[in-house]
């Protein structure tokens, strides 16, 4: 496609629906930095859900961001409508915005096959398979508007001084001394148990870090990773700082961004480290790290790799009892995050 169309200075105006999961959000940045390079004054507005208005509201290339309310067709493809936009891509796996798109009218619209949605696109693409890492998944998008997926692709969150802020005010009131060797754990996950790796192992890696490198754990995640990080410090031998619903999702990047290594279950906030640059270290054990990996050099993986993964299961078969959780081993995951994060080696513990 030409660069060409109805936005300022006959660059085009774009609509995106956002995916629905916070990771999926970060990682699909890399689409929006080849959309802007591409058009660098076309006009970019995404609908998104509440709780992932705060990543894009921090991508570079979006213009604008707007509250999408879940299932609401006619309200959705009103608003698109009202926008008079020359594309449309859906970035979700749900049928409504591509009929949102196709009701309002918006000449190209584009989005992955599969389910009812791809009647509704102009351009339906066929997604890859889950061997080929999601952030590829997104930039396949691109194609039919004639933008290329580069060889090196890129995530890009911007961290604020606002955002900084927030994280060092949180660490003052804890008592955390300025310059502290800070490690952020991530304990949580929500899709389900079987992306858990087990509070006991936490505690032995916290304590590792707090004893023998001097680190400072600092434990991020949402009101619901509360439990999970409250048994991870009540099993250390000297409490991780728990910040758990105590920052905003902003300011959550701005405390990661801050650390020398983070460590994460397979989630969203493992995608928003590695994005905002910080070296991640993802635990993986029911899904396929060849797909949803901390995307980006020097960061790393530990899979629990045995014979049913991936299953992409939520919660485990009784018979298998989390085998492949039981497969990361602590002193693995406490050797890897101490390179990540420029720490001396030690014996083993």
């Amino acid at each position: 496609m030409k660069k060409t169309g109805g936005g300022p200075a006959g660059f085009p105006r774009i609509v995106v629906k956002a995916p629905n999961w916070i990771g999926d959000a970060v990682l699909s940045s890399a689409l929006f930095h080849e959309m802007r390079r591409f058009w660098p004054k076309s006009h970019v507005v995404v609908f998104a859900r509440k709780k992932v208005l705060p990543v894009m509201r921090r991508l570079p290339g979006v213009d604008a961001v707007m509250e999408e309310e879940p299932g609401n067709l006619v309200r959705l493809s009103r608003e698109v409508r009202a926008g008079r936009f020359d594309i449309a891509v859906s970035l979700s796996s749900s049928d409504i915005p591509a009929l949102a798109f196709w009701l309002a009218r918006v000449p190209m619209r584009i989005g992955f096959k599969g389910g009812l949605k791809g009647f509704f696109f102009s351009d339906a693409v066929e997604p890859p398979s889950r061997c080929v890492h999601q952030v590829f998944h997104y930039l396949k998008l691109g194609e039919p508007l004639g933008i290329g997926i580069p060889g090196n692709p890129s995530l890009a969150i911007r961290v604020t001084r606002t955002d900084r802020a927030e994280a060092a005010a949180f660490l003052r009131r804890r008592g955390v001394r300025t310059g502290a060797r800070l490690v952020a754990f991530a304990p949580g996950a929500s899709y389900g148990p079987a992306k858990r790796w087990f509070t006991s192992s936490w505690a032995v890696v916290g304590d590792a870090m707090q004893l023998k490198h001097r680190a400072t754990v600092v434990i991020v995640g949402g009101r619901e990773e509360r439990p999970a990080a409250l048994e991870v410090g009540r099993l250390m031998a000297r409490p991780a700082v728990d910040a758990t619903g105590a920052l905003s999702l902003q300011g959550t990047s701005g405390l990661l961004s801050m650390c020398r290594a983070f460590l994460s279950n397979d989630s969203g906030l493992m995608h928003l480290g590695a994005a905002v640059g910080v070296p991640t270290l993802g635990l993986f054990g029911s899904s396929n790290p060849s797909w949803t990996a901390p995307f980006g050099r020097g960061n790393r993986v530990i899979w629990g790799l045995v014979e049913c993964a991936p299953c992409y299961l939520r919660k485990c078969l009784p018979k298998r009892n989390y085998a492949c959780l039981h497969a990361i081993k602590a002193q693995e995951v406490c050797d890897v995050l101490a390179g990540l994060a420029g720490f001396e080696p030690v014996r083993k513990f």
